[in-house]
């Protein structure tokens, strides 16, 4: 009778902190919460059928660079962006500093000031086009070494200014798509963004009457850009919601938007096309009927997503308010680290996958790996016949041998 009583006890106890925690009025985060569901995994058989195209990976500058998130290449070398908000180019096995457009900063938990550079694409007169998750959207000319910012992350747009600028698509005519993955929070916040509603954005700035226009609202956790090769179309990755999305540019259904592919058996992050071959679709985490993620499953829930999401944020604001008063190099560290999404990498499934989609959404052919080689794959290039992997949280650059289906497809980032 005492251990039913006092289990009866607690049950109470822990409802009673389940009302207080959830429906306290004004506690953050100041998101909306109501209910999503995720289509079922697509199950892991035919073109998806798990292999072991991905294992024995290189890793590339292993310890010398952080979160190499997007790799791009071009005129003969490799870019990226990394941890410290430089974009970087691979000079004989080294990285060299091209751009930065944060602030200097004392570290790595200085994201924020710092600077951080996602999502970036070289146009036609090797002009780069950034999207850094704290500053905005820039342009930068490599010939004279002149960086333009196209949007300020001050800047209202559609009565919201963007929080998380993330990847960009560069038109032929210079017309520039980009996401905003969330109104709501920043990067460094990135975990509440899959407990919270979607508020993230599509796009478009006009380069001539350098406006922006919004095409698609309340998206969540809007990633990846890539224009189809007539760039009539553009995809673009829902990443919380493991699917893509199809935005008509031109023709009869112009404005409008369709699912290009759902129940992707992960979360797609950035895009690569490949011409008239399709687009490479990496899944920076895994999913699959064994391997579910906690953020899905709880999409239904609300009031759950709420609770957790709170839970987070009464750890952080005090650590937040403390380091306010007495500022200390370990308590900055920890705000960083709570609620930014390498607090929650190392619970990813083991597998790693890249989906090879056709013009029509359809699996031509799946690239998995499951020796931990490489992981937590956020983007991929071919470059010298062979895969170059990027992360968002890797400590190097993957390199896997080309497969052979894929040896003779054209990259036009290679060489312009």
């Amino acid at each position: 009778m005492d251990l039913v009583k006092s289990l009866g006890i607690r049950t109470i106890e822990a409802v009673i902190v389940f009302f207080l925690v959830t429906f306290l009025p004004g506690f953050p985060p100041n998101m909306e919460f109501t209910a999503f569901s995720v289509a079922p995994s697509m199950p892991l058989k035919g073109t998806l059928e798990l292999n072991t195209k991905l294992n024995n990976a290189e890793r590339l500058l292993d310890g010398d660079i952080k979160g190499p998130e997007h790799i791009v290449a071009y005129n003969g070398e490799l870019y990226t962006g990394i941890h410290g908000g430089e974009i970087v180019k691979i000079v004989n096995g080294k990285f060299v500093p091209v751009v930065k457009f944060g602030r200097p900063c004392a570290g790595l938990w200085e994201e924020s000031v710092c600077g951080r550079p996602l999502g970036f694409q070289f146009d036609k007169n090797g002009n780069i086009y950034v999207a850094d998750a704290y500053y905005g959207i820039f342009k930068y000319e490599m010939r004279t070494g002149t960086s333009t910012t196209l949007v300020s992350i001050n800047e209202t747009i559609d009565g919201k200014t963007p929080k998380l600028p993330n990847d960009v698509a560069v038109a032929s005519d210079g017309t520039v798509y980009w996401t905003d993955s969330s109104t709501e929070i920043t990067l460094e916040d990135g975990v509440y963004a899959c407990l919270g509603d979607g508020s993230g954005r599509l796009l478009r700035y006009d380069p001539k009457t350098h406006t922006n226009e919004v095409l698609m609202y309340n998206m969540h956790f809007p990633n990846g850009l890539a224009l189809s090769p007539k760039e009539d179309y553009l995809l673009m990755s829902e990443t919380v919601r493991s699917r893509i999305h199809k935005y008509y540019l031109k023709g009869p259904k112009a404005g409008t938007s369709e699912i290009f592919i759902d129940g992707l058996p992960g979360l797609p992050d950035n895009l690569k096309s490949l011409g008239e071959e399709g687009f490479l679709v990496p899944l920076v985490m895994a999913r699959d009927s064994e391997n579910i993620l906690i953020f899905q499953l709880m999409g239904p829930y609300p009031l759950l997503r709420k609770f957790f999401a709170r839970i987070l944020a009464a750890i952080e604001v005090p650590l937040q308010y403390a380091h306010k008063f007495f500022p200390h190099y370990y308590l900055q560290r920890a705000i960083h680290w709570l609620g930014h999404f390498e607090s929650v990498s190392a619970m990813s499934p083991k597998r790693t996958t890249i989906l090879h989609l056709d013009l029509d959404g359809n699996v031509v052919e799946s690239f998995h790996g499951n020796d931990s080689t490489v992981s937590g794959i956020s983007s991929v290039e071919i470059f010298e016949d062979a895969f170059y992997l990027g992360s968002p949280y890797n400590t190097y650059i993957g390199r896997v041998k080309l497969p052979l289906t894929l040896k003779k497809t054209p990259v036009k980032s290679v060489k312009e």
